[in-house]
């Protein structure tokens, strides 16, 4: 095998310039056909200048680049089509390593082929990079090597994994700007407390020499109190967090506040059609690429991100081992709307589990849209009304004493 530099362009027009280990230049050339390349230059390299070329390329190993959600989903379905149209594992896996651009999953897409031509299933590979490939994953591919389907787990997992990013990004954009007009208020009360009122507060000693009014005096008392006791703030903000680490990190504390989390007011019904939503949306997934039902449901409570919701998963199991249904325990909780419950009952009697549980998260897929637009519109105007609140009552407390002054000498 010898190794080959190339510069070839997609059908885009884009210019790719890469490496690549091949017999000849024959075969680059029917690789980059098959990656729907066009070679414009190819050159054999020596191994001195190929290694010269890696060490400065690569930099420091402390910069390596993270290797996001998109990464794996692009990942995942290129391997997909790869494997549909016949190519052996291990060279499908060797196109992918050409073609992947993150270094970082280079690198692991790499180690995996070292571990698939040694013999080990793909799904073995994977388990050892647990921290890019989840658990889900592993299981999903796992069931496609012993249903011999892995090309169709391999779409299904990542069609699940552009559903899992597409909720972020909707609590990302439902989040995003009142933690911005949150931010600006912050800093202009900021600004007021700490520059702007002890200015003022000189001039209102100099000039006035009446009392000065209750909310102007207690605003000048809290901008006092800011400034010179900030570091006794940041402390009690820091105690209030490192106390919220240590409650997430318990059991029992964890619990605690995911089951406020799905009440709070308006927020909650996000969370909770977002936890519904994702719950069946995961359930079907894994039963329809042939996970065993027992853990699809031990990994479905897991991927749900909230111990209440995984709490009812484990008591579901469990009634599953002792040959009861699966929707019999789920009723127990409120977490679980009727219509939830009656659809995996309906699913269970019918043999139709997958269907409903598929309908059932498109359904809160739509209510989880409807609502994230809804609260934006709502949102706004509520923030602008807090930021204009605030500013206003310091602007009034900074200029109430000159009103109070031109009466005394009225």
């Amino acid at each position: 095998m010898a190794i080959y530099s190339y510069i070839a362009i997609d059908h885009n027009g884009k210019r790719k310039k890469e490496m690549i280990d091949a017999e000849n230049e024959r075969t680059v050339i029917a690789q980059l056909r098959m990656q729907k390349l066009i070679p414009l230059s190819i050159k054999k390299r020596n191994k001195l200048s190929v290694s010269l070329t890696k060490k400065s390329s690569s930099g420091m190993a402390i910069f390596k680049p993270r290797i996001k959600g998109k990464d794996i989903i692009i990942f995942f379905r290129q391997f997909a089509t790869l494997i549909n149209a016949g190519l052996p594992m291990v060279q499908a896996l060797d196109i992918m390593i050409n073609q992947t651009q993150n270094t970082t999953l280079k690198t692991i897409a790499g180690e995996v082929k070292k571990d698939v031509e040694a013999g080990i299933s793909l799904s073995e590979a994977l388990s050892k990079h647990s921290k890019i490939f989840s658990s889900l994953s592993q299981n999903m591919i796992k069931a496609g090597e012993m249903g011999g389907v892995i090309d169709v787990v391999l779409l299904r997992l990542a069609d699940y994994l552009e559903y899992t990013e597409s909720i972020k990004r909707r609590m990302s954009s439902a989040m995003r700007y009142p933690i911005f007009v949150l931010f600006m208020a912050g800093g202009l009360i900021g600004i007021l407390l700490f520059i702007v009122l002890p200015k003022m507060e000189v001039l209102f000693k100099e000039s006035l020499h009446t009392k000065l009014p209750a909310l102007t005096q207690f605003i000048l008392t809290l901008s006092n109190v800011a400034k010179q006791k900030f570091y006794f703030i940041f402390l009690i903000v820091g105690i209030i967090l490192l106390f919220y680490y240590f409650i997430k990190k318990s059991v029992r504390g964890s619990y605690i506040l995911d089951k406020i989390k799905l009440k709070l007011p308006v927020i909650g019904k996000l969370f909770h059609e977002i936890a519904l939503s994702r719950f069946a949306r995961t359930l079907a997934t894994l039963s329809d690429s042939g996970v065993p039902i027992l853990d699809s449901i031990e990994m479905t409570g897991k991927m749900s991100e909230n111990k209440f919701i995984e709490k009812a998963t484990m008591e579901a199991k469990s009634s599953l081992k002792e040959g009861e249904t699966l929707s019999a325990p789920l009723r127990k909780y409120t977490v679980f709307p009727p219509m939830v419950t009656s659809m995996i009952s309906v699913g269970e009697k019918t043999g139709a589990l997958d269907e409903m549980l598929n309908k059932i998260a498109d359904f809160y897929d739509r209510e989880v849209e409807v609502m994230v637009n809804s609260l934006a519109s709502l949102i706004e105007p509520l923030l602008i009304i807090f930021l204009g609140a605030t500013v206003g009552i310091v602007v009034v407390a900074m200029y109430l004493p000159y009103f109070t002054m031109f009466q005394h000498i009225g």
